[in-house]
């Protein structure tokens, strides 16, 4: 089982819309800005709660069902993360246009792995 779990925050209050990541062994979790602060997350593997994914799909309100776990993580200011877009790949996830993490050319990356992943303002590059 990796240590952290990162998702972002969509709940109302003062870490509304900001990447959350939970420390599994100490319980605790910080947050960080996506308009200032990218994740570069390491052996990560995407995770979903389909069950929950496919209500929601379905028109139920929205409540966590997925995230990213990953065993470590750093944090880096935005403007020294250079992407190269043809080299990494959009995950994506929105429970109300698909029940499951995706990309522009595959439905379902439930459960895929990588050795690194890294947040971009609001997206994930895998």
């Amino acid at each position: 089982m990796k240590r952290y779990r990162v998702r972002f925050h969509l709940a109302k209050g003062d870490n509304y819309m900001k990447w959350q990541v939970f420390d599994k062994k100490h319980n605790t979790k910080d947050y960080f800005d996506p308009n200032s602060k990218s994740i570069f997350m390491k052996d990560c593997e995407l995770g979903n709660q389909p069950s929950t994914a496919k209500k929601i799909f379905n028109g139920e309100n929205k409540t966590v069902c997925a995230w990213i776990s990953c065993e470590d993580y750093q944090v880096w200011d935005n403007d020294i993360v250079k992407l190269d877009a043809g080299a990494m790949t959009h995950y994506k996830y929105n429970p109300r246009k698909n029940p499951h993490w995706f990309t522009d050319t595959h439905d379902n990356r439930d459960n895929m792995k990588f050795a690194t992943m890294i947040t971009k303002n609001r997206a994930v590059y895998g």
